[in-house]
């Protein structure tokens, strides 16, 4: 039994790449599909639950949000629940601890590699890719200048750092917080793939 973790930089084909390995490995892959049982966690809607998983430029909004909440909550039954960042917290770490219990599945995003950080059977991964490259596929792709494009990189980036550091007080970059990086500038999904299933057999994680 076994947890793989994934922490991506943009532009490095996690989506591609965790539903790959899952389906080499047969287990099971959780990614975006979270949100809606966090969503449901808490009484919120799924656009609402998204909101909290975008820390860096959400915390006026959240403020307004949960303060006007408790407002009409005096007034009239709300169909949904306050939005509050400790409730996201503990409802997203026992999602992912449950996840972790039942075994056999990768997890991308959602702070795995800090709620899972010292268990048993766990390989944590991070995906890696030169600046340069990325804002060179942005340029291409989204037909944008080069400024335009960093600061696209940027602020996707930016989003998965803060929400990291808020939640979890933790530096999204920190090399020890992982057991392989993974420069996807250098390697294919394929490669990588097969990178993650080699370091999960050799720690001795498969049944």
């Amino acid at each position: 039994m076994a947890v793989i973790t994934i922490s991506k930089e943009y532009g490095t084909h996690s989506n591609e790449l965790a539903k790959n390995l899952a389906e080499k490995l047969g287990y099971d892959q959780v990614g975006k599909g979270l949100l809606a049982d966090i969503a449901r966690e808490l009484n919120i809607s799924e656009n609402e639950a998204e909101v909290f998983s975008k820390a860096s430029s959400s915390r006026v909004l959240r403020f307004v949000d949960k303060y006007t909440c408790s407002i009409v909550q005096k007034v009239v039954d709300r169909e949904h629940g306050c939005l509050d960042d400790d409730n996201y917290y503990n409802v997203t770490k026992k999602l992912v601890e449950d996840l972790y219990n039942e075994g056999n599945v990768v997890i991308l995003g959602w702070g795995g590699q800090c709620i899972l950080k010292g268990k048993d059977n766990v390989l944590h991964v991070r995906l890696t890719k030169d600046m340069g490259l990325k804002v060179r596929e942005v340029m291409e792709k989204q037909k944008l200048d080069e400024d335009a494009a960093r600061k696209y990189v940027e602020n996707e980036e930016n989003d998965l750092k803060a929400y990291i550091k808020q939640y979890y007080k933790e530096d999204w970059n920190d090399a020890r917080l992982y057991d392989l990086v993974i420069d996807m500038g250098k390697n294919t999904v394929d490669q990588a793939v097969q990178a993650i299933c080699d370091n999960v057999k050799g720690k001795g994680y498969m049944d």
